[in-house]
């Protein structure tokens, strides 16, 4: 059984071979195990400084010790780090010694950083910000992530702190019902409250906005049959991903692309065509298509010349797209077959790569000259919290229009704030430390 106390090892370098690689150790019995597996002229256990020698178990490679004392390590706890050679089977063999030792277990994912934060090392935000920093998987993505975990602790301290002055003003009616100056105390609320309602709304937004940081963009082609969807696709993934035929209702299931342009990971789906069908396999394929586009970031609405009248409300959306509206780009393909000059919107030829980069280049910029300077989340357990919160003080705001009784108000402002402490970790769960560090890696 895991305990908390227990020492903990794992390798904290990337999978693979490469010319060196770390076997991190955190607790008490670090620096035992530095003792019994390293060998070097002299190893004094001076914080933060290398030394070089032999580590010697059932492998032997030269290489460097670091030890860090506590508190002054990343968990907070001793620490040892051994810097070998970046072999799997060297790094995997030191694992095996030091946990058949007996004074060791192979750590959990996160486990080194949960150690940090229960140690005061770091706050549950900043526990979130390292894993998603590592897991950025593009330039734009880390340098945005790096300025976020200190905006959003300020951000929820300050909005705590306008709650709790909202409670007080209750509490102070319930302590003393008969004073006059306690006799306005739900007028005094309500304002800091409409106050928090606007600001979690206004920060809600900005991460919807900003939400393809860090999930990536979500971008489905749709549109008629036979409109060239599958070329489409083929075209921007630089081959053959999706079959063409002329042979309309061909894509009966979604088929996706990742890519990665103008620093922004990309997911074009190519969709079944939207049309009225008396096939079953067909029609589930509309009804997947539907689900798509709820869930798009961008859509790519294509229409075929051919298929077109002259007249220009044939570039009309289809009937139920009234909600998309928002974020669709209309794009005509086939143009080497037949143009049409009075359209609004991209003109491409996917057969022949005709207009590819510069439907690519007005996708990138959608989304990089989005104004993303005012949102501070950077995960969806961050957004789903703070929309709880928000939603708790809608209800207090509804309440509050009826009879009221403040020790009732009062709860539901404890409530909202307990849910905003459990952001920032001052109260935490078991789910929500397991949503923060179940995806982090054993080495961290």
């Amino acid at each position: 059984m895991k305990n908390e106390s227990d020492t903990i090892v794992a390798i904290a370098t990337p999978p693979g071979r490469g010319g060196v690689g770390i076997v991190r150790v955190s607790g008490s019995n670090s620096r035992l195990i530095g003792e019994k597996f390293f060998k070097a002229k002299s190893l004094s256990f001076e914080h933060g400084k290398m030394f070089f020698g032999k580590y010697s178990g059932s492998v032997e490679d030269t290489g460097y010790l670091v030890f860090f004392k506590s508190p002054f390590s990343y968990t907070g706890e001793d620490t040892v780090e051994f810097h070998l050679h970046g072999s799997p089977f060297i790094l995997k063999s030191v694992i095996s010694d030091i946990v058949e030792s007996g004074l060791a277990r192979l750590a959990g994912p996160g486990e080194f950083t949960k150690r940090a934060l229960f140690n005061g090392k770091v706050n549950l935000i900043e526990a979130e910000a390292i894993n998603t920093v590592i897991s950025a998987e593009n330039s734009y993505q880390a340098k945005v992530l790096s300025s976020l975990s200190g905006k959003l602790s300020d951000y929820i301290l300050s909005l705590k702190s306008k709650l709790v002055s909202s409670i007080a003003f209750l509490e102070a009616q319930i302590e003393y019902p008969e004073e006059e100056e306690t006799e306005n105390a739900l007028n005094d609320t309500i304002p800091l409250v409409e106050e928090s309602v606007n600001s979690l709304k206004k920060a809600l937004n900005y991460y919807e906005k900003s939400r393809f940081l860090f999930r990536g963009v979500k971008v489905v082609i749709a549109g008629n049959p036979n409109v060239g969807k599958s070329s489409l696709l083929n075209a921007i993934a630089g081959f053959e991903r999706a079959i063409v035929t002329d042979i309309p209702g061909t894509t009966t299931d979604s088929i996706e692309v990742e890519i990665e342009f103008d620093g922004i990971n990309f997911v074009f789906v190519d969709t079944a065509g939207i049309r009225k069908s008396e096939g079953k396999i067909e029609k589930l394929g509309i009804e997947k298509t539907y689900k798509q586009l709820e869930e798009a970031d961008l859509i790519l609405y294509l229409f075929d010349p051919l298929q077109l009248s002259a007249e220009k409300e044939n570039f009309n959306l289809p009937e139920g797209f009234d909600k998309f509206t928002d974020k669709v780009l209309k794009v005509l393909n086939k143009v080497d077959l037949k143009d049409i000059p009075y359209f609004e919107g991209i003109k491409i030829s996917a057969k022949e790569n005709r207009g590819i980069d510069g439907l690519l280049n007005k996708i990138g910029s959608y989304f990089k000259n989005r104004d993303i300077s005012e949102n501070f989340l950077f995960s969806d357990r961050q957004y789903f919290a703070l929309k709880e919160a928000l939603s708790i003080l809608e209800d207090f705001l509804d309440y509050a229009k009826g009879d009221f009784f403040p020790e009732v108000g009062a709860s539901f402002l404890s409530h909202a704030i307990e849910v905003l402490e459990g952001v920032v970790g001052e109260i935490t769960t078991d789910d929500i430390l397991d949503s923060v560090f179940g995806n982090f890696c054993l080495g961290k």
